[in-house]
């Protein structure tokens, strides 16, 4: 119901010195370091985790990759140039200007986070985890990288994206489980010992 322009400067007016400093570190739960640093973790846990960890990165990032690739759009500060206003950059972030739809470190960090609620036995880390995900997509506005549309997509492709990796890997383990799929790093250490 509002404009790109309405949403952007609402995002932009709620800026300060501690939302600069937060959101830049909050955008790095959506850094690709990131994502491979949780499929190293899990290689401590159990190879098949990590295995789906690694599906899902693949997955969401290929869909995220091909329809920035597809559609192209400019970012904010580029679809906003002929405007004269004084938007509030955060300093030490390069502002892209091309592939703004969808958002990929929002699609990252949904892919984690959505993996990791489905790993955790405890469901109230759910809660956590989706809240992680939504501070790494809004942070992304907050730089002014990308549009909430960006974001929602991201959001959706990270998600849709995990869910489907982890119903296929399960479902296919279920059906033929196989021994390397709890074994770890930490096990495989213990046993040359």
């Amino acid at each position: 119901m509002t404009t790109k322009f309405e949403q952007m400067t609402f995002v932009n007016q709620h800026s300060n010195w501690w939302g600069d400093w937060f959101f830049y570190d909050a955008t790095q739960l959506g850094e690709g370091w990131f994502f491979v640093a949780m499929i190293i973790i899990f290689l401590f846990v159990g190879y098949g985790k990590s295995l789906i960890l690694t599906a899902s990165l693949a997955l969401s990032s290929l869909i995220s990759s091909s329809l920035k690739w597809y559609f192209d759009t400019l970012r904010p500060m580029a679809f906003f140039k002929d405007l004269k206003v004084n938007w509030h950059y955060v300093d030490g972030v390069v502002v892209n200007i091309h592939q703004s739809f969808p958002s990929g470190h929002t699609t990252t960090a949904f892919a984690i986070f959505t993996m990791l609620t489905l790993f955790f036995k405890n469901k109230n880390w759910g809660f956590i985890f989706i809240t992680l995900a939504w501070l790494a997509g809004y942070s992304r506005c907050y730089l002014f990288q990308h549009f909430p549309v960006d974001v929602l997509a991201g959001s959706v492709i990270g998600t849709f994206s995990s869910l489907g990796v982890y119903s296929w890997f399960t479902n296919m383990y279920l059906k033929n489980p196989k021994d390397w799929y709890e074994r770890n790093l930490r096990r495989a250490k213990n046993t040359n010992s």
